[in-house]
């Protein structure tokens, strides 16, 4: 409970009791509960929206505000990983000067524009996706926060760290496979869940889980070829992109 209770401070700004004693093992070791911290982002998510349908007659307008809203619950933490991995990788440059571009606190020309790019494809494919199914957009951004949050329990079980130190380091060392397995069966029991009360296509959800699971694997050994492992901003970096292809998926499958 220790762990999981340094897991929600550390990756948002919700208020969890517990969590005062910091232990980098015991925040390790709770990677695995990374969908349940995704689970409770959602449930904010689908209550909000639940809420904004009823004083809000545009489906745009509520979008923005639910983008917003999980910005502000994580406090921009992976999106800062976000820039910071498109800067230093589009810097086509050595992988010492990619990890140095990518430590710098100044924003790029690749992360202004990734930025931009992940907030217009992240509202207009949230919106079109409620349009096309027919459902409340809490629902789709119940489910994007549980299923963006397997990706970086992979990275960290099949990648190295690319640097000495780190706080992501502590992730990668205390990550193995069985701590994969047991992320991958959390979200397909909330999955099954979702999928029954809101009448939604199971299998393809399933196919959706995997798909991310593929791509985060190949994310991994791509960052590894290019800057020798993972990075805390990569990591950050793969959950956004992942929440972007995860609403992609959705809108193509369900």
């Amino acid at each position: 409970m220790n762990g999981l209770a340094l897991l929600f401070k550390f990756m948002t700004r919700l208020p969890f009791p517990g969590g005062n004693r910091f232990d980098s093992k015991a925040l390790g070791n709770s990677i695995k509960w990374f969908p349940i911290v995704g689970l409770a982002i959602g449930i904010i998510n689908l209550f909000t929206a639940s809420v904004l349908e009823l004083i809000i007659p545009s489906p745009l307008l509520i979008g923005i505000i639910l983008v917003t809203l999980d910005v502000i619950i994580t406090g921009g933490l992976h999106l800062d990983g976000l820039a910071d991995t498109f800067d230093g990788i589009f810097s086509y440059r050595s992988k010492h000067k990619m990890l140095e571009i990518m430590k710098d606190s100044r924003v790029g020309t690749n992360g202004v524009l990734v930025l931009v790019l992940y907030f217009i494809f992240k509202i207009a494919f949230l919106v079109e996706t409620s349009e096309l199914l027919g459902i409340n957009q809490g629902v789709i951004m119940l489910l994007v926060p549980i299923l963006s949050r397997i990706v970086g329990v992979v990275n960290c079980a099949f990648e190295p760290y690319a640097r000495a130190t780190g706080m992501g380091k502590t992730f990668v060392e205390n990550t193995n496979k069985n701590g994969v397995l047991i992320s991958y069966m959390t979200i397909l029991i909330i999955l099954f869940g979702v999928s029954n009360y809101y009448g939604l296509s199971f299998k393809n959800l399933f196919i959706i889980l995997n798909i991310l699971m593929i791509s985060a694997f190949l994310f991994g050994k791509l960052m590894t070829r290019k800057i020798g492992g993972i990075t805390g901003d990569t990591l950050g970096a793969l959950l956004e992109l992942s929440s972007v292809l995860s609403l992609i998926l959705m809108y193509l499958f369900l």
